[in-house]
């Protein structure tokens, strides 16, 4: 099973389809912005040099949208890098992770020889984050609690209010906090719900381009670090020029692209409220309400997340195969959320598939 959804290159080959509905990745279906791909024409010569190894004027772009100070700004190609890079810096010997989760954390942290602990989200909990049984479990003693908010592939949201009482459980058991915030663009209130607006030293907080402005292939990533020696220990582990010239340019502009912005915000607002309630209607299958731009889906009949997933591949459409990851077992999966022409395609195809396996 491929580590992070479907690898559509592969099943193309494999299978002779042409015309694949791609549902594993959790990718905007607005697309690239318009003013990018202008940008980008026009700017050819910008790849003739190298980029500042400093990413001053990154940072500094990045900085003024996040309302952030540019140095506590870390850069690195795609968030996978940043997190590698956090966990070599830090070298911890004991985390716990929060899952189900993304595989990546786990396999940082046992990159550089750390014991990995899982703290569960519990179905029955409709896998809402019970704090005080965290906090329980964090006074046992544990270098890093590592998380992901909005959590993929359960796509709950845990508010400022929450995590702020995450955060002081974590500061009082001398607990370090990586928190990964990959998906917070696409929930209601935005940067303004992040756990970075605490200002606290001991939490590392990585972000990505990538998910919200569909930019997968430029990889840019980066951290929000307000520790300053450990800021300058992970800048001496990087290699230099990780973060190409078209990230960069990607970012100004991106980020200054308030009509795509808008857009995508007004699109996962409706569809992901579209995609729930089309779904709800089958009869052996359960979504879990989502805040991001997929969603968590409990098949209740005869089919495990595997067959499912080859039969829509027959039908033209790949979906996520979450039974890798840990605590969720072989009947879930994850669906991407698009847009409404190709989620009203895909909502009718699992729908018809699960009804007629029962």
């Amino acid at each position: 099973m491929d580590l992070h959804g479907g690898n559509i290159y592969r099943i193309a080959r494999e299978k002779g389809i042409k015309d694949i509905l791609d549902y594993s990745a959790n990718i905007n279906p607005m697309g690239i912005s318009e003013k990018l791909k202008k940008e980008v024409a026009d700017n050819w010569e910008l790849f003739e040099r190298y980029p500042d190894p400093h990413y001053v004027e990154l940072r500094r772009t990045l900085a003024k949208h996040n309302e952030l100070d540019m140095e506590d700004i870390i850069v690195g190609n795609g968030a996978t890098e940043v997190i590698f890079l956090y966990c070599k810096t830090l070298n911890p010997k004991k985390a716990l992770i929060v899952m189900p989760t993304f595989a990546e954390y786990e396999r940082a942290l046992r990159s550089v020889g750390c014991k990995v602990d899982y703290f569960e989200l519990h179905e029955k909990d409709d896998f809402i984050l019970d704090i005080e049984k965290l906090e329980d479990e964090l006074k046992k003693g544990y270098d890093l609690l590592v998380m992901c908010n909005p959590n993929n592939p359960t796509g709950k949201f845990i508010p400022l209010e929450k995590m702020g009482e995450v955060v002081r459980v974590a500061k009082e058991s001398k607990t370090k906090l990586l928190l990964d915030e990959a998906f917070i663009e696409f929930v209601e209130g935005d940067y303004k719900e992040s756990t970075a607006t605490l200002g606290e030293k001991d939490v590392f907080i990585v972000r990505a381009l990538t998910k919200f402005f569909a930019i997968p292939g430029v990889r840019l990533g980066f951290g929000i670090c307000r520790d300053k020696d450990l800021k300058e220990q992970i800048e001496a582990h990087r290699e230099p020029w990780t973060v190409n010239t078209l990230a960069e340019i990607s970012a100004k502009v991106l980020l200054e692209d308030k009509e795509y912005i808008e857009q995508s915000k007004e699109w996962i607002e409706s569809e992901k409220d579209y995609v729930y309630n089309g779904l709800v209607k089958g009869r052996f299958i359960v979504p879990y309400k989502t805040e991001t731009n997929f969603i968590l889906v409990k098949l209740t009949g005869n089919l495990t997340a595997g067959e499912l997933r080859e039969k829509m591949i027959d039908r033209g459409v790949v979906i996520r195969d979450a039974s890798n990851f840990p605590f969720l077992g072989e009947k879930f999966v994850r669906l991407a959320i698009k847009g409404r022409e190709t989620n009203s395609i895909v909502i009718e195809r699992i729908v018809s598939v699960t009804n007629e396996a029962g």
